[in-house]
């Protein structure tokens, strides 16, 4: 099967992974990217979530020669923002395309019926996927809302979530001195009810914090709902420096990790688990996350692979003295959930998964 993989320059979370993915299992020739993406082959673009693949740059009338001759099986639309489809609209119509699938890695539960009704997709590949979770009402009404009716739309759109390349992860062998930990990005309230719920914990060795990009707004370190909208409306500025410098660089990001006993996953805006969701079982260390809200294909079992709390957050302390004094149950489940992790949410499994789905589908 030749790919060809449309993109844009921006970082995916759930697209560039999967294209090392799909250059893994296919070969480099038969996965092409356009526009070309510096971050995929050259070093001075690179970042630390990603590893770089070999590639050709190919211009636009080359891909149109591609197009034109059926040498291509596949498009996938890999992006959801606008420079991916605008390419696209100048090469959609000046000549055929094979079979159309869309990648929407935002992370939100929006259906984009504009690329729906202008490419038709065969199928949409969905990061944020909130229906089946067996909530009948909310189920039903979702679809309704968000798919419009069109019940073969719905049929034709499938989760896929975030993977991980396990090479960007360092082979630590550490000492398990932090009880339990969490580090991330202010992007949502319940990460400040987590750091202060932890962090007080008697007894319990916590190590972390939420941090903040340059953009992030002072609002957003603010728990309390009043006071938040209150500094939103009156002097809602960027945060200060000292949070932003609290971020942490990715090898000391994953040493405090691969230190803990316990880690804790909570979402921020999306609905879908983020990267760390899979960091943590991957370095060896116990996944007690907020229960999840969207689809995961082959997802962790709670109490087999991970620990899943309540998001009121009424059970996270019960479940964090519990494993910290349950030694062999805490490795078993670490163990067990690096495996899983290993078996089923790799930047490869992940496209298998991807081309298995396409196979059956299109």
């Amino acid at each position: 099967m030749f790919i060809l993989f449309l993109g844009d320059q921006h970082f995916d979370y759930v697209s560039d992974p999967l294209y090392v993915g799909l250059s893994r299992l296919r070969g480099n020739d038969c996965v092409v990217d356009y526009p070309y993406k510096r971050l995929y082959h050259d070093p001075e673009a690179s970042n630390w979530y990603m590893i770089q693949r070999p590639g050709i740059r190919y211009g636009r009338e080359e891909v149109q020669d591609l197009l034109a001759h059926k040498k291509v099986d596949l498009v996938c639309i890999a992006s959801f923002r606008p420079d991916c489809l605008e390419e696209v609209t100048r090469l959609y119509g000046r000549v055929p395309f094979p079979p159309v699938v869309f990648i929407d890695g935002a992370d939100d539960a929006n259906i984009r019926h504009d690329v729906v009704s202008r490419y038709r997709p065969a199928l949409y590949f969905k990061r944020d996927y909130i229906w089946g979770m067996r909530n009948w009402w909310p189920d039903v009404s979702r679809r309704f809302w968000h798919f419009r009716g069109d019940r073969q739309l719905f049929d034709r759109t499938i989760p896929l979530p975030v993977s991980i390349i396990p090479e960007i992860l360092p082979s630590v062998s550490a000492c398990k001195d932090i009880d339990v930990s969490y580090t991330g990005r202010v992007s949502h309230p319940r990460r400040l009810d987590v750091t202060g719920k932890l962090s007080s914990l008697a007894g319990v060795r916590f190590e972390g914090g939420v941090y903040a990009e340059p953009t992030d707004r002072r609002s957003k370190l603010i728990r309390q709902g009043a006071k938040r909208l209150w500094v939103k409306l009156t002097d809602d500025g960027p945060v200060d420096r000292s949070v932003v410098e609290k971020k942490k660089a990715p090898q000391q990001y994953y040493q405090e990790i691969a230190r803990s006993k316990i880690a804790v996953h909570i979402r921020g805006g999306g609905l879908t688990p983020s990267p760390r969701y899979y960091e943590i079982p991957l370095l060896g260390t116990l996944l007690l996350s907020d229960t999840p809200e969207s689809v995961v294909p082959d997802n962790f079992e709670n109490g087999r692979h991970a620990v899943f709390f309540r998001n009121d957050l009424k059970d996270l302390e019960p479940l964090v003295r519990h494993y910290l004094s349950a030694d062999n149950e805490r490795e078993e489940i670490s163990r067990a959930g690096r495996e899983h992790a290993l078996k089923h949410h790799t930047c490869e499994r992940r496209a298998e998964y991807f081309l298995d789905v396409c196979r059956r589908m299109i």
